[in-house]
Order: structure tokens, then C-alpha cells, then sequence
């Protein structure tokens, strides 16, 4: 299976399923219009890898600079359906987002996780990440 970068309205639609294991909380009648209008506003980029017709596994992600950590991409989402789980799906998206960043003369890739979720640390920290900071939030849709 190879990593396809997801472009079109029917691509995005075939990300939900994914998506919304780990994003539960989003609005399923929406979804199509809220990536779309990231794509286009917010640099945000999709790569999903497909199994026939099905988008299995997803990294969204985006290009920016910020003062912390330089020229980065930063990894808003990855997840794999649980079937697909354990067959390297996520470290061969992990690696792919790498080139990326590796070809663009980038300072970091850096993401984002739950404290909780240490199946998802151990991913990452075989994958060449290091804890580098404390990430806090102040939630505003109580």
C-alpha cells in the first residue's frame, strides 16, 4: 500500500471514517467542507493510504513557521482503522511526512498527542521523536 495525497471532495469523504476514530467529536454533515476550506486557507495537506477503495489510514498535516520550533510541518492528525492497525501504516505516513519536510530544507516535523496515549508515544518515539515540550491548552467550548 502507498501513500496517496488526498485532493478531491470524493478523497476527503473517503477520510472519514479514520478520522473519526480519532476525532469523534467533529460534525460528520460538515467534514468534506471543513478539510476542504483548510486546504485551502491553512495549508493543511492530507496523506491517506488506500487499500482498494478505502482510505485505511491518515497524517493531515501543515506547513508553517513558528519562533519555538522554525520551518516545520506540523502533524494535526494520523490514525489507522483498527483492522489495519500494527502492519506499519502509520511510521511508513510518519516517513513520508519526514521526506517532506527533509526535501523542503525544514528545521522539524512535530506533533502533538494525548497523554494517555501511550500506544501512539511509543509510535512516535520509534520513530525518531523526542518529548520536547509541554503542550497546554485552554478549552473555550465548555
Amino acid at each position: 500500500m502507498e501513500v496517496k495525497i488526498i485532493k478531491t471532495a470524493l478523497e476527503i469523504e473517503q477520510c472519514r471514517e479514520v478520522a473519526f476514530l480519532l476525532r469523534p467529536h467533529l460534525n460528520k454533515d460538515n467534514w468534506v467542507s471543513m478539510i476542504s476550506e483548510m486546504m485551502q486557507n491553512e495549508k493543511y495537506s492530507i496523506a491517506g493510504i488506500m487499500d482498494n477503495d478505502k482510505i485505511v489510514a491518515f497524517a493531515g498535516y501543515r506547513i508553517m513557521t513558528s519562533l519555538h520550533s522554525g520551518y516545520i510541518i506540523y502533524i494535526d492528525d494520523l490514525c489507522t482503522l483498527e483492522t489495519y492497525r500494527g502492519k506499519g501504516l502509520a511510521s511508513q505516513l510518519l516517513k513520508y511526512v519526514e521526506t517532506i519536510a527533509v526535501s523542503n530544507n525544514m528545521d522539524a516535523v512535530v506533533l502533538d498527542t494525548d497523554f494517555n496515549n501511550n500506544t501512539a508515544q511509543k509510535l512516535y518515539l520509534k520513530n525518531g521523536f523526542k518529548l520536547a515540550a509541554l503542550h497546554l491548552a485552554c478549552d473555550l467550548r465548555k
